[in-house]
C-alpha cells in the first residue's frame, strides 16, 4: 500500500502545475520511512516555503535529493553547506548524481566550494575534488591549496593554469599531483610521454594521449604493450594505425575504427565488435556536441558507438534527429528520448 502510495505521489509531484500548498504536504509526506517524492524535492523553481521545509526535513535523504537536484538554484542548494550530516554536505559538494549533457549543471558559487574544501570531514572534501559540476576557474585555482587532492585536481584545468603554475604542478612534492600534471603536459612533451611510459601506473594512459617519438610507438606496438590504449592516440603513425587495424584482439580493432580521421569507409571497413548495449562515449565526438560538422559525421555514420555518443548531444538538427531515430538502435533510441517530444516527431 505504501508502495503504491509513493508511485501515486511521484507522479503527482511531476505535475508543473502543482499548487504551492500541495507541494508542502507532499513534502511533509513520511512516504513509510523513505520520505517525500523524489520530484517534489527536485523540482525546478521551488517556492521559498518548500525550500525551508526541506532544509530542515527531518529525514536526511530528502536533504540529499535536494542537495544533488540539477533544476534548484544553486544559492538554495548551498544553504546545505552547514547541514548536520556529513552525507548530506558530500551530496552537495558532489552535485546531480547524473549529469545529462542537455542539461548545463549551474555550479555553487566559489565561496561555497572553498567551504566545502575545508571540511572538517574527509568525504566531503573528496566528494567535490570529484564533482564534475565545478567551473574550471575554481578547479585551476586550487593549483597552490595545501592539499595534495586539491593540487592534483588542478591539472583538470591545465588550459587555464599559468606557466609558472604548470611548472610547480610538475615538479610538486607529491608523486600523484606530479603525475596528474605529467598526464596532462605529455600531450604536447614526447619527452614526458617517455617518462610516464616507466610507471605501470600512468603508461596506458600515456599511451592513450601522449605525444610519442616514432620509435617508442614502434617498440609498444612489437612488444604489443597497452594496444588498446595505443591505438587511441592522436599522434601515431597512419602506418601503425593500420597495423592495429588488422590486430588479432578485437578491442584494439575497434580503438582504431573509433578515430576521429578515419572516413566512413574506412571506418567501416575495419573488422569490429560493440556490444549490444555499450553506451556510446566516443572523446572526440562527446568534445564535439555542438559542433554542427562532428555532430553531421557521427550522426550518419555507420558506426553504432559513434551514432550512440552523438544521440546524447542537445544540438542536433531534426533532419539528424529523425536519422538516428530510424536506426533500430535501441540505446539511440533511449538516449533520444530524453529529448523533448516536440523534437522527435518524425517524418
Amino acid at each position: 500500500m505504501v508502495a503504491f502510495h509513493a508511485s501515486a505521489l511521484d507522479g503527482v509531484a511531476r505535475n508543473a502545475a502543482l499548487p504551492t500548498p500541495l507541494l508542502l504536504r507532499l513534502l511533509a509526506f513520511d512516504g513509510g520511512g523513505d520520505g517525500p517524492p523524489r520530484h517534489a524535492l527536485q523540482r525546478a523553481g521551488l517556492p521559498e516555503p518548500a525550500v525551508a521545509l526541506i532544509l530542515a526535513h527531518p529525514n536526511p535523504g530528502a536533504r540529499i535529493d535536494f542537495a544533488m537536484s540539477s533544476r534548484a538554484e544553486p544559492v538554495q542548494r548551498a544553504r546545505l553547506a552547514d547541514d548536520p550530516s556529513p552525507k548530506v554536505r558530500a551530496a552537495l559538494a558532489y552535485g546531480p548524481e547524473w549529469r545529462d549533457p542537455r542539461t548545463a549543471v549551474a555550479p555553487l558559487p566559489d565561496d561555497v566550494c572553498a567551504r566545502l574544501l575545508d571540511d572538517p570531514d574527509l568525504s566531503v572534501r573528496r566528494a567535490l575534488l570529484d564533482s564534475p559540476c565545478l567551473v574550471p576557474s575554481f578547479v585551476a585555482s586550487l593549483a597552490t591549496h595545501r592539499d595534495p587532492a586539491a593540487r592534483r585536481s588542478a591539472a583538470r584545468a591545465w588550459e587555464k593554469l599559468t606557466p609558472g603554475e604548470r611548472s610547480a604542478l610538475l615538479g610538486d612534492p607529491d608523486p600523484g599531483v606530479r603525475r596528474a600534471a605529467a598526464l596532462e603536459e605529455c600531450r604536447v612533451d614526447a619527452r614526458v610521454t617517455a617518462e610516464l611510459l616507466r610507471d605501470p601506473n600512468s603508461a596506458a594512459e600515456a599511451l592513450r594521449r601522449g605525444l610519442l617519438h616514432r620509435a617508442t610507438a614502434e617498440r609498444c606496438v612489437a612488444e604489443r604493450t597497452h594496444l588498446a590504449a595505443l591505438a587511441e592516440n592522436p599522434s601515431l603513425p597512419t602506418d601503425l594505425v593500420e597495423r592495429l587495424a588488422v590486430d588479432p584482439e578485437a578491442a584494439v580493432r575497434l580503438a582504431v575504427s573509433l578515430r576521429p580521421e578515419l572516413d566512413e569507409t574506412r571506418r567501416m571497413s575495419i573488422h569490429f565488435t560493440v556490444e549490444a548495449f555499450a553506451r556510446g562515449d566516443v572523446e572526440w565526438v562527446r568534445d564535439g556536441l555542438a559542433d554542427p560538422e562532428v555532430l553531421r559525421r557521427a550522426a550518419t555514420s555507420a558506426h553504432p558507438l559513434l551514432r550512440r555518443t552523438v544521440a546524447q548531444s542537445p544540438h542536433l538538427p531534426p533532419d539528424l534527429m529523425h536519422l538516428l531515430a530510424r536506426t533500430e538502435d535501441p540505446l539511440v533510441e533511449d538516449l533520444l528520448g530524453m529529448h523533448p517530444p516536440t523534437l522527435r516527431r518524425r517524418s
